[in-house]
C-alpha cells in the first residue's frame, strides 16, 4: 500500500491492455473507470471496439467491474452495455467502495487492477488499496479545467516513464 500515485502500468488507451497483462500477474478482477477512460464525456454509448475489448477481458476469465466517481446514470449505461456490474459515486481516491467491491468478488487486493485516466483519483485509490494501478491517457482534454488537472498530474506521469526506462 502506497500513497505515492505513480502507476504500475501506463498505456495510451485501454485497447493496449490485454487480458494476458492481468492473468500473468494473477489478477482476476479488473475495475475500470468510465469518464475519459473508456469513453469521452460527450459520449453515452459503448461502441463496437469497447464491447469487443470487454468481451476479450471477460473471455479470459477475468471479472470486469465499473468503478466510477460519476454519480449520474452514466456508469449504469455503460455497465448494462458491457454486461457487467458497477458502482457509481465511489469517491475515489477514498478506498471504501473499492474494498467493498473486492469483498463482493472475494478478491484480495493483489488479485485486482484498477484502470483509469486520473492520477489523483484512480491511481491514488489503487495504490492506497494495494491494487495494481493502470493509467491510460485521457481520451479528451479539450475542456480547460481537465487540461489544467492533467497538467498537474504530469510529474507523476513522468516519474512512471523514468522508472520504466531504468
Amino acid at each position: 500500500m502506497s500513497f505515492i500515485p505513480i502507476p504500475d502500468i501506463s498505456k495510451d488507451d485501454i485497447y493496449e491492455i490485454t487480458p494476458q497483462m492481468f492473468t500473468s500477474r494473477g489478477i482476476k478482477l479488473v475495475l475500470i473507470d468510465v469518464d475519459n477512460t473508456i469513453a469521452p464525456y460527450s459520449r453515452d454509448d459503448a461502441d463496437e471496439r469497447l464491447l469487443s475489448w470487454a468481451q476479450r477481458i471477460k473471455g479470459a476469465g477475468l471479472a470486469l467491474h465499473i468503478l466510477s466517481n460519476n454519480h449520474h446514470e452514466r456508469p449504469g449505461i455503460f455497465a448494462r452495455a458491457l454486461g457487467i456490474e458497477y458502482d457509481g459515486s465511489s469517491r475515489k481516491p477514498f478506498t471504501k467502495t473499492l474494498k467493498k467491491v473486492l469483498a463482493r468478488y472475494c478478491a484480495a487486493p493483489g488479485e485486482a487492477a484498477l484502470i483509469g485516466d486520473q492520477i489523483y483519483t484512480d491511481v491514488l485509490c489503487a495504490k492506497r488499496s494495494g491494487v495494481l494501478a493502470v493509467l491510460v491517457k485521457p481520451i479528451d482534454v479539450t475542456n480547460p479545467v481537465l487540461r489544467a488537472r492533467y497538467w498537474l498530474e504530469a510529474p507523476f506521469r513522468l516519474c512512471y516513464k523514468w522508472s520504466v526506462s531504468k
